[in-house]
This record gives C-alpha cells, sequence and structure tokens, in this order.
C-alpha cells in the first residue's frame, strides 16, 4: 500500500487510521506516521536518518524506537529496553532500576556492547518462550531455575 515515505504522505491520516486500527494504534500514532513521513521526504530525501537525535525528533519516535533502529536497522551498536526486557532483567536480578532508561544502563554495563543487537533480540524470544510476564515457575526457565532453586509457586505480576 504504501512502502515508502513518498507513498505513505499521499495517504491521509484518516486511511493510514483505517489501516492500523486493528492493531490497536490510533488516531494519534496514525497522524504520527504521517508527519513523519512528511519530514522524512522534506529533511531527509526520504531516506530514515542514522542517528539517535535525528530519530528521536521524529514525531511519535521515543528512545526505544530510536534504539531499535540504530541497532537492527543500521547495526549501530544499542540497547533497546521495553517492559519487557525490563521484567525480566529484574526477574534475574541483572537490574533494581525503577525504569527502562536504568535497566538499559544497567545492562549496557553488564553485557560487552558486541552483543548488544543480539541480545536485545535473545531475551525478547527467550522470555517469549521460557519466562513469561504471567508467571515463571522455573521448570521451562533455567535461569529463574537458578536464580530462585527453592521456588515452589510461579511468581506472577499484579496485572491480569
Amino acid at each position: 500500500l504504501a512502502n515508502n515515505p513518498d507513498m505513505m504522505i499521499k495517504l491521509s491520516s484518516q486511511k493510514i487510521y483505517e489501516i492500523i486500527k486493528p492493531c490497536g494504534l490510533g488516531p494519534k500514532k496514525s497522524k504520527a506516521i504521517y508527519d513523519l513521513s512528511n519530514i522524512l521526504v522534506k529533511e531527509y530525501k526520504s531516506q530514515v536518518p542514522e542517528s539517535f537525535e535525528a530519530l528521536e525528533s521524529l514525531p511519535g519516535v521515543g528512545h526505544k524506537t530510536a534504539s531499535v533502529v540504530m541497532s537492527q536497522g543500521f547495526g549501530h551498536p544499542a540497547f533497546p529496553v521495553d517492559t519487557h526486557i525490563h521484567r525480566l532483567a529484574q526477574r534475574w536480578g541483572l537490574t533494581n532500576g525503577k525504569n527502562v532508561n536504568q535497566t538499559e544502563k544497567d545492562l549496557k554495563r553488564l553485557f560487552p556492547i558486541e552483543n548488544w543487537n543480539k541480545l536485545h533480540l535473545q531475551i525478547i524470544f527467550y522470555g517469549r518462550e521460557y519466562c513469561t510476564a504471567r508467571g515463571c515457575d522455573g521448570t521451562k526457565c533455567s535461569i529463574c531455575k537458578a536464580c530462585y532453586p527453592n521456588r515452589k509457586k510461579p511468581k506472577k505480576t499484579n496485572k491480569q
């Protein structure tokens, strides 16, 4: 439908909203996508900028998204931390950070820079398969089993 910024700006914000609505994204996100596409066309010759500062200045792009683009899109060392990585790092005793920013700093100190890009993805995939948000009883997650050998019941979050 629109696989580049030049094609995206030919769509209205409303049309973008209709496309992304099934993903649970709303009108605010569709406007950000439209505005971001316009900026890419006008200021960056339809290319995604290759710096944290430029990326984070774009509508709807925060630090985590910029980190994902820099690491996965451009191959620059970055350690994107979302709520899932934050939860696992806390559960595994890798951080006592109260937010994703502190957890990112802690993980960057713990792991060599050359491992950051792959480790980000590995933690996500491992968490989905073996150490889910709703609970981990240590039977599937060998990391939790090593960290908490005497756990009898799953560790559950308070979220419903």
